[in-house]
C-alpha cells in the first residue's frame, strides 16, 4: 500500500500526479460509445482496481530497482515512460473489461 500511496501522491508529495488522472478518463470513456454505460463504468472499476492493486505497486518496485520502498525513504520519481505504460495497461484493462463485459 506504500507504493501506491507514494506513486500516486496520496499525502506524500504534491508534485507528483495522482492516477487516474484526465487521460486515464478520457480512454476509459471512451468505452461507453462503443459498448454502453453499464460495459464502461464496469471497464473503469475493473481497470481502477487493477491499477491500484496490480499496476502501482509492481511499477515502484520497478522504479526502484526491485525493492520494497522503505519507510522514511523518498519514493522514486514515476517517469514519464512509467506513465506512459500505466496508461496503456489502464487502458487496455478498461477496454478489455468493457468488451468482455457488452
Amino acid at each position: 500500500m506504500r507504493a501506491v500511496r507514494a506513486l500516486t501522491g496520496i499525502s506524500v508529495s504534491p508534485d507528483q500526479p495522482w492516477l487516474p488522472g484526465l487521460p486515464h478518463a478520457v480512454t476509459g470513456l471512451g468505452t461507453g460509445f462503443v459498448f454502453g454505460a453499464q460495459a464502461c463504468l464496469t471497464g473503469l472499476l475493473l481497470a481502477t482496481l487493477a491499477s491500484f492493486v496490480v499496476y502501482l505497486p509492481l511499477t515502484a518496485l520497478t522504479l526502484n530497482g526491485g525493492r520494497p520502498i522503505a519507510t522514511g525513504t523518498p519514493a522514486p520519481p514515476l517517469t514519464t515512460p512509467a506513465q506512459a505504460v500505466l496508461l496503456g495497461l489502464w487502458t487496455l484493462t478498461a477496454w478489455g473489461v468493457a468488451a468482455l463485459s457488452a
